[in-house]
Order: C-alpha cells, then sequence, then structure tokens
C-alpha cells in the first residue's frame, strides 16, 4: 500500500462510527451485510450510514454489490 492510499484509509477509519462500521463488515467476511442491517447494528439512520460507507468506499476499504433491492457492503 501507498503512503496516499494508507493516509486515506486512515483518514476514513479515523472517525468512530467508520471505525465501526468497518470493524464489524470485517467479522461478517466473506457474506457480508445488508446497508439497512447494517445501519440497525451500528446504531445510525440509513442516510447517514450512506455517507459514512461513500467515504469507507473511496478508501478502497469497503464495497457494495448490489442484490435486488439491497446493497451488501
Amino acid at each position: 500500500m501507498d503512503e496516499i492510499s494508507a493516509l486515506s484509509a486512515f483518514a476514513a477509519l479515523s472517525q468512530a462510527t467508520r471505525l465501526q462500521a468497518f470493524r464489524l463488515l470485517v467479522t461478517r467476511e466473506p457474506d457480508g451485510v445488508p446497508a439497512g442491517e447494517l445501519a440497525r447494528l451500528v446504531g445510525v439512520p440509513q442516510n447517514t450510514l450512506s455517507t459514512h460507507l461513500s467515504i469507507l468506499a473511496n478508501a478502497g476499504l469497503v464495497h457494495g454489490e448490489r442484490h435486488s433491492r439491497s446493497i451488501v457492503y
């Protein structure tokens, strides 16, 4: 991992909700977690979690995959 990528990952994980979501996702590998369930487990509104997941995805730490009407991370 180059320095720029590492700094981006550290910046994304430096917020408590994003770190909590990332930790939860790591424990659920390889099956993943639907976004709505992840929001419930983390205890934040879905639109708030969507923003956090976008930041984690832009840092290359997570990716979402559409399954019917859900996005599984």
